[in-house]
């Protein structure tokens, strides 16, 4: 177990312990010398929890300890955050309520639904304009059942952020014991910002001179710098009433802005390869999140020769359903509607 997070809090936060921790680090020297870098390590996320593993592991186990009986959350039709939230409530005696917009359909959107679906109550919204409405049902519903928490896309909080904090004082162990060169940047997906946030906390804790590349994969008007600086700042104070004080700091983020394609799910030509060249090397990347990224490592290359890549995905929370639920067909009927010609993984 690795969280050197604790040992910098005099009087730190409650934690549910649901992970188990260092998460791997990979090299992948054959990938580096195709992307033209030094140097490619991915930090293997997927493998940091023996149920299921993920970024989001890491934020739930500070953010349920503080959360009530009934929790009411949001994301896409395919959100890991909603399929981890879910697994993570049950397996500690909690309910979730999910608000769930559409994306575009494929296997894995389907799979991470039906994880949803069976550990939370779901209520899809039809179209993104009606994503109000089934937030203000799901919340609805929480809050009629008892006590109630809300947590916003992502886990996107102060207390959830910590997570990724420890992770990046994690990496910097994983530096200084050899098991990857210093990385000059750290290539992480950009959804809700929670997981950009605490690496650029963590690594100027940790005294790491590297730049936070954050990929952005989902609406700008969520995915941006000032989004990512503002969470950071928040979890920074938290950390001081618990003890820890930072000075402001502004460490290196760059925001990758061209690999969204037609918005958020949408699978880009980048992210196709991306993956077919991570499945080679044993590692699943969805094309919503890490694949995105990783499309980004060629043209980080020549400005950052050593690279680490940040795998947030675990497919165990996607499986492939064994049928198609109702609930299932009707989302893909939803998400088939909006974008008629099928994504398929």
């Amino acid at each position: 177990m690795s969280l050197p997070l604790l040992a910098l809090l005099p009087d730190p936060p409650p934690r549910q312990v649901l992970g188990s921790y260092p998460s791997p680090v990979q090299p992948l020297p054959d990938l580096a010398r195709r992307i033209g870098a030094r140097s490619l390590s991915v930090k293997r996320e997927d493998l940091n929890g023996t149920t299921f593993g993920g970024n989001k592991l890491r934020a739930l186990e500070w953010l349920l300890p503080s959360a009530g009986r009934f929790i009411a959350s949001l994301g896409g039709y395919g959100s890991t955050w909603c399929a981890a939230l879910a697994t993570a409530a049950k397996a500690t005696g909690r309910e979730a309520h999910l608000a769930l917009f559409p994306q575009p359909w494929s296997d894995a959107v389907a799979g991470a639904l039906a994880t949803t679906a069976a550990h939370a109550e779901v209520y899809l919204a039809s179209t993104p304009g009606r994503l109000p409405l089934a937030i203000a049902r799901a919340w609805l519903a929480a809050r009629s059942a008892g006590a109630s928490t809300f947590f916003g896309p992502g886990g996107a909080e102060p207390l959830g952020i910590l997570g990724s904090v420890n992770a990046a004082l994690e990496l910097a162990q994983q530096v200084e014991a050899g098991e990857l060169p210093p990385p000059a940047a750290i290539v992480v997906p950009l959804g809700s910002g929670g997981t950009a946030a605490g690496l650029l906390l963590g690594c100027q804790i940790a005294r790491l001179p590297v730049t936070i590349c954050a990929v952005r994969v989902s609406s700008p008007w969520i995915a941006s710098e000032r989004r990512v600086r503002a969470l950071a700042t928040r979890a920074r104070r938290l950390l001081r009433r618990y003890g820890l004080v930072l000075p402001d700091l502004h460490p290196p983020l760059v925001v990758i802005k061209h690999h969204l394609g037609p918005g958020y799910g949408h699978p880009t030509p980048g992210a196709r390869a991306a993956s077919a060249l991570l499945a080679r090397e044993g590692i699943a990347a969805e094309f919503s999140y890490t694949a995105k990224s990783a499309a980004a490592l060629a043209d980080l290359a020549a400005s950052f020769p050593h690279l680490c890549l940040w795998h947030t995905f675990d497919p165990r929370l996607a499986p492939p359903p064994l049928v198609e639920l109702p609930r299932l067909h009707r989302a893909r009927t939803y998400a088939e509607s909006l974008w008629p010609l099928p994504k398929s993984t």
